[in-house]
């Protein structure tokens, strides 16, 4: 086994199917630019963050995510677009990854995770919970063990590789599919700040956060307290799981070209 990476130190992780991916430890109040220039990104760029799972759904759901995800992993190799997930070995983020290398597409995908609960090449991990997915191509790994403690993280890179709060800004945009407590503390932190606020697509129909989201954004009525606070201060639009990959593929078109 190697020898445990320093805090802010850049390191290669080795997957077996021959990626590699380029890696950071970092504190959970860590300064996003610095983690972004040492990753080498270079801000502004556009990007897309992608929030949940695919726990209970059905097969059916299943498929039509993956329709969906073939379209935004497309749409992002077309155009420069950074993708970034909590970096595992399931659900979405494993759907993300796998999309990526059999299509050989070249986008950045960035993961992002609580270092404490996730194992990878060359660092067994007793207390792991996942392994990172082997299809992304770059990581940080937030200090923390347990899950959650990445989530901050992730809207902070987000918002900084746009170039939020400058006249260079990029397009920022997030997707919800499924997903639970975390999905929803996350769709939280991209809709609540006081300035600069995330738009977020959400996939009705593929369960739990999602279809809470949508459920209330239809009906205007939620006793959540969390949920009132997206719907007051996020700008929402629905896609739902039924509709296809061309839908989704508009809805982000507007949002990264804007044009359908």
């Amino acid at each position: 086994m190697s020898s445990l990476p320093n805090l802010n130190t850049l390191f290669t992780i080795k997957f077996p199917n021959g990626n590699t991916a380029k890696a950071i430890r970092a504190k959970p109040n860590e300064h996003p630019a610095f983690l972004l220039r040492t990753l080498g990104f270079k801000p502004p760029q556009p990007i897309l963050f992608i929030s949940g799972g695919a726990s209970g759904m059905s097969d059916y759901d299943k498929k039509q995510t993956e329709l969906m995800m073939e379209a935004v992993a497309l749409f992002a190799e077309k155009n420069g677009i950074t993708l970034i997930d909590g970096g595992t070995e399931s659900g979405i983020m494993k759907m993300c990854g796998d999309i990526r290398i059999r299509n050989k597409y070249k986008f950045p995908l960035l993961g992002v995770s609580p270092r404490g609960l996730v194992s990878y090449p060359d660092h067994p991990n007793q207390n792991a919970q996942a392994e990172l997915e082997d299809g992304h191509t770059h990581f940080v790994l937030v200090e923390g063990d347990e899950w959650g403690a990445e989530s901050e993280m992730i809207i902070n890179l987000t918002m900084t590789m746009s170039g939020a709060g400058t006249t260079s800004r990029k397009p920022a945009v997030g997707i919800l599919i499924n997903g639970g407590k975390i999905a929803m503390q996350e769709i939280y932190l991209a809709t609540t700040r006081d300035k600069h606020k995330l738009p977020i697509i959400v996939l009705d129909g593929s369960g739990r956060a999602a279809d809470e989201v949508s459920t209330a954004f239809r009906t205007g009525r939620t006793t959540q307290t969390i949920l009132r606070a997206i719907l007051k201060g996020g700008d929402i639009q629905l896609v739902g799981t039924n509709e296809g990959a061309d839908v989704i593929r508009q809805k982000l078109s507007l949002k990264f070209l804007g044009h359908a």
